[in-house]
């Protein structure tokens, strides 16, 4: 536990100075505002949009296969609970990877493919962004952070997935889960914007 915790302290770190780097030419979407449009080919070869999916309910899920956060939330299967939740309440779950080629956390479509049984998930599509342009849009600085579209194409949470920023198994507050808690019961989502942590998205 302690290894992983400094193993994460200096991710965090890089991350913090990756982050100031990254943060030139990134969009903002915020809360209530209308989400962007997007058009990208998932791992399935198959191309996928928001526009594709009016009138539900959709998450956007950063992820990276080299971010030891990521990895984590894998680990402890919260991400793949989470997934099955969403399926059930009829939210369509998008696992994205801006990572650009040649970059650590890189996938082709084989990869991810692999890397989504191996993890036994299930998102609705694993989407590579690998030019940037869907992580730009809207603003995605780090793996794993989350953005949650309502049904009328507006933006109801943006952040991290939980508060457990150092994967000790010490998290007090899923924000994910209970966004879609307050989403599914129809209330306006009580948390609509937290910090994300992680590691820098590899644009």
């Amino acid at each position: 536990m302690y290894r992983m915790r400094q193993g994460l302290i200096i991710a965090a770190t890089a991350t913090l100075l990756a982050g100031t780097a990254l943060a030139q030419g990134l969009g903002r979407v915020e809360i209530a505002g209308k989400a962007p449009d997007f058009s990208v080919t998932g791992a399935d070869g198959k191309r996928h949009s928001l526009k594709g999916q009016k009138g539900k309910v959709v998450i956007l899920e950063w992820t990276s296969p080299a971010c030891p956060y990521s990895q984590a939330r894998y680990d402890d299967k919260t991400v793949q609970t989470l997934q099955r939740d969403a399926k059930a309440k009829g939210i369509v779950w998008y696992s994205v990877n801006t990572s650009r080629p040649k970059k650590p956390g890189y996938l082709t479509p084989k990869a991810a493919q692999a890397r989504t049984t191996k993890e036994g998930a299930s998102p609705s599509a694993f989407l590579l962004d690998n030019g940037g342009k869907v992580g730009r849009l809207y603003g995605a600085r780090t793996t794993p952070s989350f953005f949650i579209v309502g049904k009328d194409g507006r933006l109801l949470y943006q952040g991290a997935i939980d508060d457990d920023a150092f994967a000790e198994g010490k998290a007090t507050r899923n924000h994910v889960r209970e966004a879609m808690a307050d989403i599914a019961a129809g209330k306006a989502v009580r948390v609509a914007e937290t910090r994300p942590y992680g590691c820098a998205v590899e644009y």
